[in-house]
């Protein structure tokens, strides 16, 4: 059983926190985006950075699908220790493992798993500490904070790399796993949620399997695996931009912008209008912003279409937060929000093998835009089935 409530200062309070602590994980989670650079440095091939990159996703593939169980059996406090003490460990690690290819692999994957173990706890909690009728709001605010790193580290350490600031640039992840640490270990109360240990499954898959009994929670879940997707082919554009001499930078910066404004003054669009109407025009949406970017790319038209992505991705992913936890029960919440971190994950992992992959038999532009053509007819698939459940 699960039990939550709180007073209107304490939601307050609880978005900023919850806003910080996605901060911070996303930041040390998007700066690992710049790690090839840092890698070359170091000496390692790109092969060996490649395979130090996915490390960390992998490991939190791993993980995330296990841990609604184990959050339901030992608590927030519990979790957020493993994974505190795991991510400034591995951290510390990564900067002193130096040329050892195997050393920087173990630290990459403990990163991995120790973030794993703190945003399951922080996305749980998230899900929990609201009610459905102020999720909306409630998440858009919060995952605007999962964005902002975009804006801001991110670009600090592409400038450190740029002028040969590499011990500044691999101490970044260090301040921020700490900083991470020390707010959901020491400042985050998360009394006001309480775990019945009583409801967790023997078998741990055996949560997830109900999950998926449920045809509107699956059904929400296969929309978050689309829209991840999306968001995942986005994150991966830069061998299509590089084939025309572009930046995949023009696109991204102006989407993290818009994201960011429309989670702060529009997420309560997200509490009056039905979430499930909103979700395939926003995937279909996005993904046609991707699909022309492919088709007509110039740098201004790179940065507009940015723009039109980031409207979509500033609603879009509190907007699948919220609609998986809108359609799981209270007992059921632990392994829903497992589920829907093991998709993204696994969106992240897939879109760089896939493009990869195609692009080895045409070029990488085909291979973009075979997974974007992908998501479409997901999307138009999803459309149907919710037409079929109303």
């Amino acid at each position: 059983m699960i039990f939550s409530g709180g007073g209107t200062q304490g939601k307050n309070k609880k978005i900023v926190l919850l806003a910080a602590g996605f901060f911070l994980m996303f930041g040390y989670s998007n700066v690992s985006y710049l790690l090839p650079i840092y890698y070359a440095n170091v000496g390692f091939t790109p092969a060996q950075s490649g395979l130090l990159v996915s490390a960390f996703y992998f490991a939190t593939l791993i993980f995330r699908l296990l841990l609604g169980n184990v959050l339901v059996r030992n608590g927030f406090k519990r979790l957020f220790f493993i994974g505190g003490i795991s991510t400034v460990a591995a951290s510390v690690w990564i900067v002193l493992a130096g040329s050892s290819f195997c050393s920087a692999f173990a630290a990459r994957f403990l990163l991995g798993v120790g973030t794993a173990f703190s945003q399951i706890s922080l996305a749980t909690y998230q899900s929990l500490a609201f009610e459905e009728r102020e999720r909306g709001l409630a998440f858009s605010l919060i995952m605007a904070g999962g964005l902002a790193p975009m804006m801001t580290i991110v670009p600090i350490a592409d400038w450190l790399l740029a002028h040969g600031c590499f011990t500044l640039y691999i101490i970044i992840p260090v301040l921020l796993t700490s900083a991470m640490a020390f707010l959901t270990v020491f400042v985050l109360n998360t009394e006001d949620v309480v775990l019945d240990s009583s409801h967790a499954a023997v078998n741990p898959l055996r949560g997830i399997g109900d999950c998926l009994k449920i045809p509107e929670l699956s059904l929400a879940l296969f929309s978050m695996f689309l829209f991840s997707l999306t968001d995942a082919a986005s994150a991966f554009m830069a061998s299509m931009t590089s084939s025309y001499g572009l930046m995949a930078s023009y696109f991204l910066s102006s989407n993290a912008v818009i994201g960011v404004l429309v989670r702060l003054f529009l997420g309560k669009v997200l509490d009056r209008y039905p979430r499930r109407r909103l979700s395939v025009p926003i995937i279909a949406g996005m993904s046609l912003m991707l699909l022309f970017a492919s088709i007509c790319p110039s740098r201004g038209s790179l940065m507009l279409l940015g723009v039109v992505f980031g409207v979509g991705m500033g609603f879009g992913f509190p907007l699948h937060l919220a609609l998986v936890s809108d359609n799981a029960p209270l007992r059921l919440q632990p392994q829903a929000i497992a589920l829907t971190w093991f998709l993204v994950a696994f969106d992240f992992a897939l879109v760089p093998l896939t493009t990869s992959y195609i692009s080895g038999f045409t070029d990488p532009v085909t291979g973009f835009r075979a997974v974007i053509v992908f998501i479409l007819a997901g999307a138009a698939y999803e459309a149907y089935l919710w037409r079929k459940l109303a």
